[in-house]
């Protein structure tokens, strides 16, 4: 199981050699994040039920784009394991999304401390909003992109 070499990982689904239990593993800790990513979510509450709403119909949007993207890169009706190839590729691409979301946020607010005395707290709270939904359809997108691309790769 590769969680970082992402090149590794599609040089040998261009090889098949991904074994089924790897796909099982792949399969497996995808899930653990996708629930401890709800149980994230969960214990932040929705302040702006607008700003969240949108959020949601612009990754729905995403989602359905970038999944039908990657099916045509993988060959489309007549590609080969589109759903193991999506979901092993899964898992080291949202790392690395992940990290480099995390590392550009810490800069974010680094900078933006020096500029935070001049809002009042609703103000605050609005721009707390739309960063959340801000930076979680920028990293969506971009795990979506690196997916395809990796997907490109495997198949060309």
């Amino acid at each position: 199981m590769y969680f970082w070499r992402t090149d590794q990982l599609i040089k040998d689904l261009k090889q098949n050699s991904i074994t089924q239990a790897e796909f099982k593993n792949y399969y497996l800790i995808s899930g653990i994040l996708i629930l401890l990513s709800f149980f994230v979510l969960s214990q932040t509450g929705v302040d702006e039920l607008k700003i969240s709403l949108a959020g949601f119909v612009i990754n729905l949007g995403l989602l359905i784009s970038w999944i039908n993207a990657a099916f045509k890169a993988n060959g489309g009706e007549k590609g080969h394991a589109f759903l193991n190839r999506f979901i092993a590729l899964y898992l080291p691409i949202t790392i690395k999304i992940t990290i480099f979301a995390i590392v550009g946020m810490i800069c974010y607010e680094l900078i933006f401390n020096v500029f935070k005395d001049r809002f009042n707290d609703a103000e605050l709270a609005h721009i707390d909003a739309i960063e959340s939904v801000v930076v979680d359809i920028a990293t969506s997108f971009l795990i979506y992109w690196r997916i395809f691309v990796a997907i490109k790769k495997v198949n060309s």
